[in-house]
């Protein structure tokens, strides 16, 4: 006869040694899925003690300034895993025109090899509003003509231009009148009838035409800014050969304008608009400027 009955101390000792061995089997476990994936779960991460809380900043001055190319960091972020996000599709807005600052220093021209510099700037260019729609030519004149330490009315400098269907001689026009017209309609002034007139109040100036980049850089280089003739941004340029009554013929401009240069790098030239101050491309600049036959004013020393 076979005996069923086993030992009545055998099943809680098997059974101890089963608890036992299931428990270093979850442990070994648990400990090997922290290792292949860190921090899988919270639990995990308790049992081995390694739960990091999340940075946040109390101080929005701790964050850095927004720019175009620095966004914001979002205030509850974990250092450690900052996500970066999609660029917008929205275009970001153009930046102004940055104005070249007062306390420049001039990159002086070499007097002994007569090398120009490849940057130069003058501070103390002040520009003005315009008055009128047409009155470009007298209110650059009056900011160049106080640079060099001669304050001119402006009113009386506009009454004192002679009158002209001729650019070349004088006035054509109104000086409030429509912009964009050809001569003999209300137009401008050309170069020389200016300087004639700064003359008249005791500045050294001198129209000159044909001038090329080189010369007009070794004059900014020098301490001496320059206004030139240009069709006016961001107009089409539009010129035509004009005859007036005179028969004297000359090359006008749709939006004929003017500029004092009082800056340059390697890729801008620094004028002063009417009480703007901003940057233009050098090839935008040439084509404008050459428009009119690179027409200009200088000071001569």
């Amino acid at each position: 006869m076979i005996n069923n009955e086993y030992p009545r101390n055998s099943f809680p000792l098997l059974t101890a040694v089963g608890i036992l061995f299931t428990l270093l089997l979850c442990l070994f476990g648990s400990a090997m899925i922290a290792v292949a994936v860190p921090k899988t779960t919270p639990l995990i991460a308790m049992l081995l003690n390694s739960v990091e809380q999340p940075i946040v900043y109390s101080n929005i001055s701790a964050y850095p300034t927004p720019t175009p190319f620095l966004p914001a960091i979002n205030q509850n972020v974990q250092t450690d895993s900052i996500t970066q996000t999609e660029p917008s599709s929205t275009p970001s807005p153009q930046p102004e025109p940055i104005p070249v600052p007062d306390d420049e220093p001039v990159e002086e021209l070499d007097e002994e090899t007569g090398e120009i510099p490849l940057s130069a700037s003058i501070s103390g260019v002040v520009g003005s509003p315009q008055h009128y729609t047409l009155d470009c030519e007298a209110q650059a004149a009056v900011d160049w003509a106080r640079f060099f330490g001669v304050d001119i009315d402006r009113s009386k400098f506009i009454e004192r231009m002679p009158k002209s269907d001729d650019p070349e001689e004088g006035f054509v026009g109104d000086v409030n009148g429509p912009m964009g017209q050809f001569p003999p309609d209300d137009y401008g002034v050309h170069s020389g009838p200016v300087a004639d007139l700064l003359v008249e109040y005791g500045l050294n100036a001198k129209a000159v035409r044909g001038w090329d980049l080189e010369q007009l850089k070794k004059e900014i280089s020098s301490g001496r800014p320059v206004i030139v003739w240009i069709v006016n941004l961001p107009f089409e340029i539009d010129t035509m050969e004009y005859t007036a009554s005179n028969g004297h013929t000359t090359t006008v401009a749709r939006f004929e304008h003017t500029w004092i240069v009082t800056g340059y790098n390697m890729n801008v030239l620094t004028v002063i608009d009417s009480e703007w101050t901003y940057n233009v491309k050098t090839g935008n600049f040439l084509k404008r400027w050459a428009a009119l036959g690179n027409q200009a004013i200088i000071y001569k020393p």
